[in-house]
């Protein structure tokens, strides 16, 4: 998926919760674009390896919820967001990466093409129902 597609759908899964946790709206944003931070690593780590891991999933929640469990929470749920979202492509993800390198998922939907471009839609149409724009 796209970043676009990942931010969109983030805040339209996260805006529920913020009647909840409004202030940690942003910690969403950033857990919905994490796992792609691999992408400016200067090629120290391989696209959708170790990043889009539950192994990575898990460690980088508890870290944050060590901080502070509502951040952790927000975090986390993100982030799996974005790895759910991944496994729909056409690459899908190694969830059990470094101990096994299957990609596993759905392996629908080619990344930039015209269904991620309607996902993303529909997390906007979302997002501004949500929030009556």
């Amino acid at each position: 998926m796209t970043k676009k597609t990942h931010i969109a759908v983030g805040i339209a899964l996260t805006l529920p919760l913020l009647s909840v946790l409004p202030k940690y709206v942003f910690i969403g944003l950033i857990g919905s674009v994490t796992p792609d931070f691999d992408l400016y690593t200067l090629g120290l780590i391989k696209h959708r390896t170790l990043t889009h891991s539950l192994l990575a999933l898990m460690t980088v929640t508890i870290i944050a919820m060590v901080f502070n469990f509502n951040i952790g929470m927000i975090f986390g749920y993100n982030y799996a967001i974005h790895l759910l979202l991944d496994s729909c492509t056409k690459t899908g993800v190694p969830l059990l990466y470094p101990f096994r390198k299957k990609y596993y998922g759905l392996k629908l939907i080619k990344t930039g093409e015209g269904a991620d471009l309607f996902i993303c839609l529909i997390a906007a149409y979302l997002i501004l129902t949500i929030i009556k724009f």
